[in-house]
């Protein structure tokens, strides 16, 4: 008969806890490298595969082949229009008037604004001279 000796199961036992370590070790790795955290300053908007989700506080597991990101900034941007020379504004006597206006804008902390500047400004509003040449016309 063959028996089986002390030694020899502790062996098995050690090798056993050593692979299970080493992949527990490998699937933490790969989870953190995947792991996207939204900040207060920047929020982002997962879609993909399960559809569409926005991330404002805490994070969101980005799978490279089935999610993409779009980061939304929180932050509140300065837009300054000028209007002067050819540009300037006519008056109804038919003056012209050197024009200089600051807007102030920033996303509504909620799930359905940040979805909408999602998905009509993109990523300019990481950008705000994309974003000043996007809404300048209609300021």
């Amino acid at each position: 008969m063959n028996e089986v000796t002390p030694v020899t199961v502790s062996v098995d036992v050690l090798t056993l806890v050593a692979v299970l370590l080493g992949a527990l070790l490998v699937l933490g790795l790969i989870l953190a490298r995947l792991y996207k955290r939204a900040t207060k300053e920047v929020s982002f908007v997962r879609t993909g595969f399960r559809g569409e989700k926005v991330i404002m506080n805490g994070g969101a597991i980005v799978l490279p082949v089935l999610h993409e990101i779009i980061p939304v900034n929180m932050n509140t941007l300065r837009l300054e229009v000028r209007r002067a020379a050819e540009q300037a504004l006519i008056t109804r006597d038919r003056m012209r008037v050197d024009v200089m206006a600051e807007f102030y804008v920033r996303v509504k902390p909620t799930v359905e604004s940040i979805g909408n500047a999602a998905q009509t400004l993109g990523l300019k509003t990481m950008n705000p001279a994309e974003l000043k040449e996007l809404v300048e016309g209609k300021l």
